[in-house]
């Protein structure tokens, strides 16, 4: 696929939000895009550090959270509305993904895994434990962005945010900045003899991806209207790992298909048994790594004609 069409990728989605709020959808099919654009704007960051910059972290539905509670305490504590978060929390969370990036530096191989599933898991005892400020497991409410069940205007939100992703996706990945990271991943003692700053790569994709799981964490705050600890469920890292995985780790719209297949899953599977989700899943995942080790997406490529000049990335 060329570039520009990589770059009508955005104005798709952002006119999508318009098309399917003007026309209307069922509830149902509304939440469920709705929520599946939150989980792309973690997937799409995620796969943007792991697959294309090497990082593996499990840090980013903490990021996610941080975002989610952070847009809480604009409302509840400063009085100020839900728009806020969008503007306010994505620098914040980015500063904080620097700080893991300062982590990344210092450690190779699984240490970075663990030690950001470590910082995970302190986040949600904390919050957890801090009842009074959190409401602790009973969760705390906030006003939703738009009063009322109309759910249109947030299919237009969701549209523009997904667009962003791909936009920031096309940036990075097409400029020097990618070219970078995909050094770093490929071979970071090679990457460092021919003069690339490690230092400022890593940072800046950390900062970069985190930015973005702060702004799914701020969208998913403003439409649910509820957090509570089980945001930081281990399932829920492992539902935006298998994501990516199943779609095609390091692939420009691995992410996308990823999503598009788990959440119409479980739109399927929640009629008649949603226990039976995350088995279904993890038995897709297992398929996929063992037989398409690429993902979908790219086992899809390689069915077309040409493939390898039409279809890059």
């Amino acid at each position: 696929m060329t570039r520009y069409a990589h770059h009508t990728a955005p104005l798709i989605f952002s006119l999508s939000g318009f098309v399917l709020a003007a026309i209307g959808v069922k509830p149902s099919l509304a939440d469920l895009l709705i929520m599946s654009a939150y989980y792309l704007l973690l997937a799409g960051s995620w796969n943007l550090l792991a697959g294309f910059g090497g990082q593996y972290s499990f840090a980013h539905v903490g990021l996610a959270t941080a975002g989610a509670y952070g847009t809480a305490v604009l409302i509840h504590a400063f009085g100020l509305p839900g728009w806020s978060g969008f503007i306010l929390m994505p620098p914040v969370i980015a500063l904080l993904g620097g700080g893991l990036g300062l982590v990344a530096l210092r450690v190779r191989g699984v240490q970075l895994p663990l030690i950001t599933f470590a910082f995970a898991g302190a986040f949600a005892v904390f919050l957890a434990a801090a009842a009074d400020l959190t409401g602790g497991s009973m969760g705390m409410q906030l006003p939703k962005l738009v009063e009322g069940f109309d759910r249109s205007p947030y299919l237009v939100i969701a549209g523009f945010l997904v667009a962003l992703l791909f936009l920031v996706q096309n940036l990075v990945i097409d400029g020097r900045i990618g070219l970078f990271m995909q050094s770093i991943r490929d071979n970071e003692d090679v990457a460092h003899g021919m003069g690339v700053n490690i230092f400022g790569v890593k940072i800046t994709a950390f900062m970069i991806t985190a930015a973005l799981a702060g702004l799914a964490g701020t969208f998913y705050a403003n439409y649910v209207g509820v957090l509570a600890p089980s945001m930081l469920s281990m399932g829920e890292m492992g539902f935006v790992v298998a994501m990516v995985v199943i779609g095609g780790l390091g692939h420009r719209y691995g992410p996308l298909v990823g999503v598009a297949i788990i959440r119409t899953i479980e739109y399927f599977v929640r009629g008649f048994g949603a226990e039976y989700t995350l088995v279904i899943i993890t038995g897709i995942a297992l398929l996929v790594v063992l037989f398409f080790r690429e993902g979908v997406i790219a086992h899809a490529k390689s069915l077309l004609p040409h493939n390898t000049t039409r279809w890059k990335s």
